[in-house]
């Protein structure tokens, strides 16, 4: 997931405005646009990583099962392929109810542009080159991220030293 995460931001980024929108119902050409643009930006990549994500947190929620390493093993694949399934069985309501919040968010005219862009060399040059920048994103946000808490409680303890003598410091 972790690679995914730029791509699964700028997802989010261009559906925020939903929640301000109109709940208006898009029409049969925006919806259909909106459904190219899902399928073109490769949505569903969002969701790759949800079955061994699944999958682990629910393992860690179970007991050792009885039978040693074999069995473990063998719970473990279970586990895998249960959520892998439950994963492939919601893909399509995701790109079906994501395709419906951009229909809502953007105009058919926009929408028409932002299909001829993912059906484009470069569009696809896009989809196709955006995994290789996921993980130095992922990591640029950490260091970032890191950089920012050290700043902030900087800043703070320069304002409100008296608060900043009982707080843990940020690593």
């Amino acid at each position: 997931m972790k690679r995914l995460a730029p791509l699964a931001l700028a997802f989010l980024a261009l559906a925020a405005p939903a929640l301000a929108a109109a709940e208006a119902q898009p029409s049969a050409k925006a919806l259909a646009l909106a459904k190219r643009y899902v399928v073109a930006a490769q949505a569903a990549r969002i969701l790759e990583d949800e079955g061994p994500t699944v999958a682990q947190y629910m393992i860690s929620r179970m007991a050792a099962p009885p039978g040693g390493d074999a069995k473990e093993a063998e719970v473990k694949h279970a586990m895998l392929d249960a959520a892998n399934a439950a994963v492939a069985a919601k893909t399509p309501e995701f790109l079906d109810k994501t395709a419906a919040i951009y229909a809502r968010v953007f105009s058919e005219q926009e929408l028409e542009a932002i299909v001829a862009f993912y059906d484009s060399p470069a569009g696809k040059a896009f989809v196709a080159k955006g995994q290789a920048a996921a993980l130095p994103m992922a990591e640029l946000i950490r260091s970032l991220g890191s950089d920012i808490q050290k700043d902030t409680e900087q800043r703070f303890c320069a304002k409100e030293a008296a608060l900043c003598q009982a707080a843990p410091k940020a690593n």
